[in-house]
């Protein structure tokens, strides 16, 4: 029997190939609230990390706001996502808003294929 990679032992278990993309729509947040994940019925899990001295909050709702959205504490504070344990949140679209303009994020997807919505 030879060895198994870890993309081995994770299609085994999901039944299918996966594959991760890094800020598939923005690298930063504003202080207006804006997308961060669009909406993909394909996407297994989902990180989000403050990579910026300003605070950030997110959330699967369009007015995400300081006082209306998980906050992202700076230089690391991050959300993570996965299907078994968060169910359909996993694949709605995420908002972010920070409190200054241009705060860096993270935003790693994994996800179950390469285009969504195609055969």
């Amino acid at each position: 029997m030879g060895s198994k990679t870890l993309a081995d032992l994770v299609e085994a278990e999901l039944g299918v190939s996966t594959f991760t993309r890094d800020n598939p729509v923005t690298a930063t947040v504003g202080i207006v609230a804006e997308t961060v994940a669009r909406l993909n019925p394909n996407r297994v899990a989902l990180l989000i990390v403050n990579l910026s001295v300003n605070n950030i909050h997110v959330g699967h709702f369009r007015d995400v706001a300081a006082t209306k959205g998980i906050f992202l504490s700076p230089s690391g504070g991050n959300m993570v996502l996965h299907y078994f344990e968060d169910f359909n949140l996993v694949g709605l679209e995420w908002y972010g808003i920070a409190s200054a303009a241009a705060s860096q994020v993270l935003v790693t997807e994994w996800l179950t294929q390469r285009n969504p919505g195609k055969p």
